[in-house]
């Protein structure tokens, strides 16, 4: 992700956490099994002043990815700006 993020001008902020194991955590691991957005949206994320987060997801590797940037130059500014509906042309 900060291959990614860094040129374009972002600081990156990531966190994992491990998805919960059926046999060491088997409510946890049904709760997360039963709806894992809202298991993932319910995690603890801190946050760095600045900085806004922008997704979390589950990889192949049974971990939460939880990614948080912040804008450093004019261009990342500009792509985290928000777009009124009339600014955007069909």
């Amino acid at each position: 992700m900060k291959f990614i993020f860094e040129p374009m001008g972002f600081e990156v902020h990531v966190e994992i956490a491990e998805e919960p194991d059926p046999d060491e955590q088997p409510e946890e691991s049904e709760r997360f099994l039963a709806d894992i957005e809202a298991y993932m949206d319910a995690l603890p994320f801190s946050v760095p002043e600045g900085f806004t987060e922008l997704d979390r997801w589950s990889n192949e590797d049974s971990e939460i990815v939880m990614l948080a940037v912040k804008p450093t130059t004019a261009l990342a500014r500009a792509l985290m700006a928000e777009v009124d509906e009339a600014e955007v042309q069909a």
